[in-house]
């Protein structure tokens, strides 16, 4: 339990299953080895390696209605194809280099991306600053929860799983790339420092036809 400001900065994402995930926490590792205060420190539990699928800030008090719509549209969705295909670079905001597994953009996924958008959309509230976040975050992931809709959505939408700042090598060893695997739940999670997922609101399972969410109860 715990609580939440009146504007909560939420990513719908899909959570990859646990050996994906212990690749990229694997990754972020080797990544910290080289820049300790990198700033993202991956794990099971409270930065969890994840696809976002839609990102916003929302009301408060909009979140039973927001999970339920995830909860629909999850059930009506099958587990999710993916192919992580390379290792992505970008310049972040402050300068710095982010890595990330880069990942196919299938039409299922971009049809699922322009699904939980569209539903969403109802649901943006007006920006509420850092306390829109869980913890101390800076201005840059303020504007990065911002410029989602414009720079990351629809059209320019990339899926990827962020692992953290540096430069990783394109070439791994232990990972041969394209890496197949299939995304099975969803979840809405409350976004924390860099737009990382730091808790799960609520969790669903692709493809489940009867209401399944298991969603944490949040104080209000």
């Amino acid at each position: 339990m715990y609580e939440l400001h009146d504007t909560v900065a939420i990513d719908v994402v899909l959570l990859p299953p646990g050996p994906i995930m212990d690749m990229a926490i694997g990754a972020n590792r080797a990544l910290l080895a080289g820049n300790p205060d990198g700033g993202i420190r991956l794990d099971r539990a409270n930065c969890l390696p994840h696809v976002s699928v839609a990102m916003l800030p929302a009301r408060r008090g909009d979140i039973p209605e927001i999970t339920a719509k995830v909860d629909r549209i999850a059930r009506r969705c099958s587990p999710v194809a993916m192919t992580l295909d390379a290792v992505a670079k970008h310049r972040s905001s402050m300068g710095g280099t982010v890595s990330a597994f880069h990942i196919l953009r299938a039409e299922i996924l971009q049809l699922l991306h322009k699904t939980v958008m569209n539903a969403l959309k109802p649901h943006q509230a007006p920006p509420a600053g850092p306390l829109m976040f869980a913890g101390e975050v800076s201005a840059s992931s303020v504007d990065c929860l911002l410029r989602f809709p414009k720079t990351s959505a629809y059209e320019h939408y990339s899926p990827h799983i962020t692992l953290g700042f540096g430069d990783l090598p394109e070439i791994i060893p232990g990972i041969d790339f394209p890496v197949r695997f299939e995304a099975t739940k969803a979840a809405v999670c409350h976004l924390g420092s860099h737009c990382t997922c730091r808790r799960v609101l609520a969790e669903f399972d692709l493809g489940t036809r009867t209401p399944a969410a298991r969603g944490r109860t949040v104080r209000r």
